[in-house]
């Protein structure tokens, strides 16, 4: 059974050869396609819904139920590969050539790059050279080309085939090509590889063939044999199978390749008429697999003439013509009514003779004897073309029709004629022509585009009305009202306690903002008045959009405390849908300002009873690993509020802020106490326990420190690195010109960080640095010393970058987000001044989460290590330390990102391979300060370990003091940087100042990101 996914005529063809194989058919049709023959000539008939029925590919499959073959007709889907592909994977033959073909020669700009690189001619379109002509990447048939003779004309053509080509093929891509005036259109016909013959299609209207001739006559023939090889070379190139024609443009003695049609064309029929080949029932043939002879026959001329409908009606008359040579292919009968929304050809006439003038003497009969009543038609300029010496034209030899009166833009139907105006409507949308004379339509008339409307030969007198560019219409006004979201009260009592209103916060944090959703109202129109909704509870009580922020796109929403406490409402989940989805299609990171109550149980608009369905969650949880996710509160977050809060990578939290799964209500209500909401959650709870990563003292500074985290995900993947890399640069600005964007010195160690990059930077080409020489004299001379390893950090990173996470949990870990050279990097570093330096669970658990967040989005690590281990002991043991600090050691291993390791003093046992990712081998590289030391573990322990008898059999207990000392001096003489290199196990020993160029010349760049995900999520812990 094989599927016809076309109408018309060519439908029709297809039916009738399918009929006369004995191959059971079915047709499709459009709604004002129901009376079409097509209909009546299939065995079965699938009505298509919608605005684009022939275009809709899942519709045309579904009606495929039960067929072995799809064939596609001319025009619609028929060059289309994903409807060939989609065909393919349902078990159907796609009776055309395979998908790739299509996707190759469907593409005109692709095919003009394949004839070219076989050395065929093509005409290249000079830039801004005129003139040119515009075509449509996709289909054929005329549709989606113009002419442009003029600079000043070429947007507006371009426009124009662009929609048009989008409406006839579902593809509004176009291409240029040079203009060849007073040149032949010639056409070779293939099968497969085969040439078949060639056809004259010069004769054109509107770029619309109109007369066809075959084979194409005045043609030299080493110009013709060029013509064939052509084709067949192209054929050949792509191993062409099926019914294909490739066409030229001829002048004199030289031909271009124009493009390739692999499908069936609507002037196949000269070509089987001089052949001998059905073309048609060889389609089939070739699906079905069965024996097929193409050897041509050369049998005289043939010419082809479309006869074209001008306007819609129903046939009240319709004879056709006949006699020898003669064919009619055509879907119009009496009764029928032909409508203008698709194309207007209505009936082929098709004639032979043995030779070209008799073939056009019958032809000239043959349009005599047509007779067609009730729509209007091109039958006369048929026969007055006809009637002209048309052998050898051109394709400009066919001139427009002349202007005598004013004509539609568009086809549609008459609704309104006006004292000087006529109303079309096409679409559900109505459309005012401007007209002068006599007005030659009435109501109800259906016209096609350039049908003549009025006598008059251009506008009418009638002034055009000036438009006030300062009048506002009541439509725009409204509009405008419900936008202004000013709460003058509510502002005034956030401002008197401190805080910003949902609206400030984002415009501090995005230089521009697009807001959806800012219409929404809450879902409580059941309860309240519209007029109160839209006060009291505007957008729902959440701003969200998309923003500009340091000069790259970004989410950002923010839950409104001013509407019903920034509680979560059906309108707001449905926002934040909307803007996840977003994120997640466009790859962009979200920042969420999450004050809120949690879920709203005064909503009404719904049926539902659980609300467990609810996918917010899921969807902004999926996004975790793909995009950086920034949380900020001040105030109160409870409950569904705080999971989103928890979701995010970041939690930056404001001094007095309150953090809890539940609130007092819930808690309450869980017969687990009364609690004021001050109670629970509070920051001295949540920054020592891990949940806050950065607490700051305002929403102006949390907004501050957004933007510089987000900073080190926006920056380039990453920087050239500068000549010497500056390993004893100074203050100075990275390529000798001070930054516009130059950071302020950080906040002394330990203090809250307040340093942020302007909101308008989107340049991290430019950066400071300290003299690298102080990093000499960071670490105390006597290894028993405890030093600052903030300070460190900030003199080594560029001047300004250093944003520390969670700095109140696994104090002896810093995880902080660096720049060197203008390049982030996250760094950690084991902090002397905590448990010695020696890693515990929370710290573990800490590193291992700041690993993932750097190896998800792609910033390379660097590790400064200064440990004496991993915590032991009974009391470590209760903190579960076996699967914290393995976590740590699972992560570190499967890094996917660059890795760099300096040793500042000590490296002992398991802890530092922890800090290496595993072993010193895994680093980029391992380097060590002159103060490094190694072991397997800490030297005093392993000595006492090690040695235990022979200093146990010394009595003297001065003398085994003396002979301890002794061993342990010689542990670390064995143990320090230098021998350590020396027997390269370490890359180098080097001195402090040079650390950048290291980190800079040899921390290879990320590779660039791929869309998706790294990592399947980021942990929350």
């Amino acid at each position: 059974m094989l599927l016809v996914a076309n109408r018309g005529e060519v439908a029709v063809r297809v039916l009738r050869a399918a009929a006369d194989l004995g191959i059971r058919t079915v047709a499709v049709y459009a709604e004002d396609d129901a009376s079409s023959l097509p209909v009546t000539l299939a065995d079965r008939a699938v009505a298509l819904r919608g605005p684009s029925p022939y275009l809709d590919i899942d519709q045309l499959l579904d009606a495929a139920e039960g067929c072995q073959a799809v064939h596609p007709g001319w025009g619609f889907l028929s060059e289309n590969a994903a409807f060939a592909r989609a065909c393919s994977e349902r078990g159907l033959a796609f009776v055309g050539p395979s998908a790739d073909i299509l996707e190759l020669l469907g593409d005109k700009r692709r095919a003009r790059e394949l004839a070219a690189s076989l050395g065929i001619p093509v005409l290249d379109a000079a830039p801004g050279k005129f003139p040119v002509m515009v075509k449509a990447v996709a289909g054929g048939g005329g549709k989606g080309m113009r002419a442009v003779l003029r600079p000043e004309d070429l947007d507006s053509a371009v426009e124009a085939c662009r929609a048009e080509a989008l409406a006839a093929f579902g593809v509004g891509d176009v291409y240029f090509e040079r203009l060849m005036p007073s040149a032949r259109h010639i056409e070779v016909q293939l099968v497969g590889t085969s040439v078949i013959g060639d056809r004259d299609c010069s004769l054109q209207l509107r770029h619309q063939k109109v007369v066809e001739i075959a084979p194409a006559p005045l043609l030299d023939p080493l110009l013709r044999k060029a013509l064939h090889s052509s084709a067949m070379a192209i054929a050949s190139a792509v191993d062409y199978q099926g019914v294909g024609t490739v066409e030229f443009l001829v002048s004199g003695d030289s031909f271009a390749f124009l493009e390739v049609n692999p499908r069936l064309q609507v002037e196949h029929t000269v070509t089987e008429m001089v052949s001998g080949v059905d073309l048609v029932r060889t389609q089939l043939l070739l699906a079905w697999g069965g024996d097929v002879d193409f050897t041509p026959h050369d049998r005289g001329a043939a010419v082809q003439v479309r006869v074209n409908q001008t306007s819609g009606g129903v046939l009240s008359s319709f004879g056709l013509p006949a006699g020898p040579g003669v064919r009619v292919d055509t879907h119009g009968y009496v009764g029928y009514r032909v409508g203008t929304r698709y194309d207007g050809l209505l009936a082929k006439l098709v004639v032979h003779g043995e030779d070209l003038d008799v073939a056009l003497n019958r032809a000239r009969r043959a349009l005599r004897e047509f007779r067609v009543e009730g729509v209007a038609t091109n039958l006369e300029f048929l026969h007055t073309l006809l009637d002209q010496d048309i052998v050898g034209a051109t394709t400009d030899f066919v001139a427009e029709e002349p202007v005598s009166g004013m004509r539609a833009p568009l086809a549609g139907t008459v609704v309104a004629v006006d004292p000087g105006s006529v109303v079309l409507e096409a679409m559900k949308m109505q459309h005012v022509v401007r007209v002068s004379g006599d007005v030659l339509v009435s109501v109800g008339d259906t016209v096609t585009e350039g049908q003549v409307l009025a006598s008059g030969a251009g506008e009418s007198d009638e002034d055009v009305a000036e438009v006030d560019l300062e009048h506002v219409r009541p439509d725009l006004a409204e509009v405008l009202a419900r936008h202004d979201f000013d709460r003058p009260e509510a502002a005034a009592r956030r401002h008197a306690r401190g805080g910003r209103t949902a609206r400030e916060n984002i415009a501090d944090l995005c230089t521009s903002f697009v807001e959806y959703g800012g219409l929404a109202i809450a879902a409580q129109r059941q309860r309240r008045s519209l007029e109160d909704l839209i006060e009291r509870t505007p957008a729902d009580g959440m701003v969200a959009g998309i923003g500009v922020v340091n000069g790259q796109r970004v989410v950002a929403m923010s839950y409104d405390y001013a509407v019903l406490a920034g509680t979560q409402g059906m309108r707001n989940h449905q926002k934040k849908d909307r803007l996840f989805a977003l994120a997640q299609q466009e790859n962009l990171p979200v920042v969420l300002f999450a004050e809120g109550g949690g879920g709203r149980p005064g909503d009404t608009d719904h049926s539902m009873v659980s609300g467990l369905d609810c996918g917010s969650f899921h969807a902004f949880a999926r996004l975790s690993g793909q995009v950086p996710l920034v949380g900020v509160v001040a105030g109160r977050c409870f409950a569904g509020n705080a999971v989103l809060l928890g979701t995010c990578d970041v939690i930056i939290a404001v001094e007095g802020a309150n953090i809890g799964m539940g609130g007092p209500a819930m808690i309450e209500g869980g017969g687990l106490g009364t609690f004021r909401p001050e109670d629970i959650g509070s920051l001295d709870v949540q920054v020592p326990n891990g949940v806050v990563d950065i607490a700051v003292a305002s929403e102006e500074e949390a907004v501050a420190v957004a933007k510089k985290y987000l900073s080190y995900f926006q920056a380039p993947a990453g920087a050239q690195v500068s000549a010497g890399a500056q390993a004893h640069a100074g203050p100075q600005a990275h390529a000798g010109v001070p930054s516009p964007n130059a950071q302020p010195s950080p906040a002394p160690s330990g203090e809250p960080l307040k340093t942020i990059l302007p909101d308008s930077t989107d340049n991290f080409g430019s950066w400071n640095c300290a003299d690298q020489r102080l990093l000499r004299h960071a670490i105390p001379e006597n290894r028993l010393r405890a030093y600052d390893i903030r300070a460190l950090i900030t003199t080594l990173a560029d001047t300004g970058s250093v944003l520390e996470l969670r700095q109140g949990f696994g104090k002896a870990i810093v995880t902080a987000l660096v720049r060197i050279e203008g390049r982030p990097i996250a760094l950690i570093a084991n902090d002397p001044n905590v448990l010695g330096g020696a890693i515990d669970a929370d710290a573990a658990d800490k590193c291992a989460r700041f690993l993932q967040l750097a190896d998800a989005f792609d910033i390379p690590v660097v590790s400064l290590c200064d440990t004496p281990g991993f915590m032991v002991g009974p009391d470590a043991e209760r903190t579960a330390t076996v699967r914290h600090l393995t976590r740590m050691v699972v992560t570190g291993a499967n890094l996917t990102v660059p890795f760099g390791l300096v040793i500042l003093r000590k490296a002992y046992g398991l802890g530092a391979q922890a800090m290496a990712a595993g072993s010193l081998k895994v680093p980029q590289f391992a380097i060590s300060w002159p103060t490094g030391e190694f072991g397997p573990m800490g030297l005093e322990g392993a000595i006492k370990l090690g040695f235990r008898k022979e200093l146990d059999a010394i009595a003297d207990p001065d003398e085994r003091r003396q002979r301890y000392d002794q061993m342990v001096a010689m542990a670390y003489e064995h143990g320090k940087a230098l021998n350590v290199a020396s027997v390269f196990e370490i890359d180098d020993v080097i001195d402090p100042a040079d650390t950048r160029r290291w980190i800079a010349t040899a921390l290879a760049p990320a590779t660039s990101r791929s869309q998706g995900k790294k990592r399947p999520f980021i942990d929350t812990w």
